[in-house]
């Protein structure tokens, strides 16, 4: 009946049907509305008007549209507003960043100059009372010559035949950390610790005479041949390699009853 009355196409009407105005064009959409209106006999221009603001149709301007204008200055206003305050809102935040910062920096320089203040103090006072420790040779009870005559008696002496050739060296290796001292060649004797598990290599052109305070757990090699002229022991042991006379003499001693 409406296509009739209105001549809009039939694929239009259902458009408006399903509520698809926005592909319509304009004119359609007024024409159904107008009809729609006489026929349930509604006031036509209210349904228009209706339609227009609906559909944001400019040319129709009421009475809550003049206003909008003031609300849009308001809005306008307040969006000022908020935008300066937004902008103050930084520059006291940054502020406050560079206060703790200073606040903090000072922080640490008052730390690091007390702890230096502080370690200035202690060094003072460790040199004036530096603190000694004992002799590893006195804590391990190092064997002079004075001793191993007063307290010693020879128990073994062996003499063997050195076969290896020069250049010499010999190895010394323990399972036990053992004091000991050596002499090589013409120079002085030498104290040292040989530490458990460690060992060391000495080399000589004519002699070396080495002094043991004990044999427990120890190996000697001359140019990697084991020497095999000694007992481990705890007591105290004297090899001296001589190679002038091609001889390697093994001493080995027993507390004095």
């Amino acid at each position: 009946e409406i296509h009739n009355r209105t001549k809009i196409s039939l694929q239009a009407l259902r458009s408006i049907e399903s509520g698809e105005l926005g592909q319509l064009p304009h004119t359609y959409v007024r024409l159904f509305v107008r009809a729609y209106a006489n026929e349930i006999g509604a006031n036509e221009n209210e349904a228009l008007n209706a339609l227009d603001k609906l559909i944001d149709n400019p040319l129709v301007i009421n009475k809550e549209e003049k206003k909008q204008p003031i609300d849009t200055i308001e809005i306008n206003q307040n969006a000022n507003n908020k935008s300066s305050d937004q902008i103050k809102q930084p520059s006291v935040f940054a502020k406050n960043i560079r206060v703790d910062m200073l606040k903090g920096i000072a922080l640490v320089c008052t730390l690091i100059f007390s702890i230096y203040i502080i370690r200035q103090i202690n060094k003072e006072e460790a040199a004036k009372y530096p603190i000694s420790y004992p002799s590893e040779f006195e804590e391990e009870g190092p064997i002079t010559d004075q001793i191993l005559q007063n307290d010693f008696d020879l128990f073994t002496e062996s003499v063997q035949i050195m076969e290896e050739d020069s250049p010499f060296t010999l190895k010394m290796a323990t399972v036990e950390r053992v004091w000991y001292k050596t002499k090589i060649d013409s120079l002085n004797f030498v104290e040292d610790i040989l530490p458990s598990g460690d060992n060391r290599l000495y080399e000589f052109s004519d002699s070396l005479k080495v002094l043991f305070k004990y044999s427990k757990g120890l190996n000697l090699y001359l140019n990697g041949s084991s020497i095999k002229s000694f007992k481990s022991s705890s007591n105290p042991l004297q090899i001296i390699f001589s190679t002038v006379n091609k001889t390697v003499t093994t001493q080995q001693f027993i507390p004095k009853n």
